[in-house]
């Protein structure tokens, strides 16, 4: 039977906000006798808040924090620790003072620009706070001078025992080596041997989906797919 990983936000919901409910009734209908993993890169309170527990109580098991920590059965099966290395803060809050963006968030101001989360540190410039509207004029924003990239770069080089992945409208994950979400392929692998599909929304280099889709090109044992939105998750679930 094939294994079928979804990301989450930007994938199965609209960015930040709960899934649809009328994708919800076509998911559930969907989900029957099928393997279904959910593959995060936010923790189990976001995960809680954007996917009903219909549809958790369906899923083989749930991935949170990059594959830094995996519930089943409302259960925390395991769960990986990040101690961020001296200087990691510090170049990020140099990155968010002197960045381009035209509204910057204040340290402590207009929402947290860190989350320390199981095994990774979350990060955006403009304030975990920001609203809808200033998070898309943000992301548009970032897609004409690549903030986020070159933030990814730097910390990288100065860094090299971490790796930086693009995650969402606003934000970026840092990690050591080897935490990202290629975690939930290789545990699936080993625990379900099986086909596997992956879905997602930021699959290309440099994206959070990235790793657990290279994964699957190695070891030949699956495909992925890349999403604009959940509207295209949807179509794409007629087809397969």
């Amino acid at each position: 039977m094939t294994s079928y990983l979804f990301d989450i936000d930007g994938t199965l919901t609209p960015s930040l906000e709960k899934m649809e409910e009328s994708f919800e009734d076509f998911f559930l209908s969907w989900m029957n006798e099928k393997k279904v993993f959910l593959v995060g890169g936010s923790d189990k309170v976001k995960v809680d808040f954007q996917i009903p527990p219909s549809v958790q109580s369906k899923c083989g098991g749930i991935f949170c924090c990059m594959g830094n920590e995996l519930w089943q059965n409302g259960e925390i099966t395991y769960q990986n620790e990040f101690s961020p290395p001296a200087g990691l803060t510090e170049t990020l809050i140099i990155n968010q003072m002197y960045g381009g963006f035209p509204v910057k968030a204040k340290v402590g101001g207009r929402g947290e620009i860190f989350e320390f989360r199981s095994g990774m540190l979350n990060f955006t410039t403009i304030g975990r706070n920001a609203g809808f509207k200033e998070r898309e004029r943000y992301f548009k924003w970032d897609k004409k001078h690549g903030e986020r990239k070159s933030i990814a770069e730097e910390v990288e080089r100065k860094f090299p025992e971490l790796e930086v992945r693009i995650g969402g409208k606003i934000s970026i994950d840092i990690q050591p080596k080897g935490f990202n979400k290629s975690q939930a392929t290789k545990w699936v692998r080993k625990n379900t041997p099986s086909q596997m599909i992956y879905i997602g929304d930021k699959c290309t280099y440099g994206g959070n989906d990235y790793d657990a889709c290279r994964d699957l090109e190695i070891s030949g044992d699956g495909v992925y797919y890349n999403v604009d939105d959940w509207k295209e998750t949807e179509g794409l679930l007629k087809t397969l």
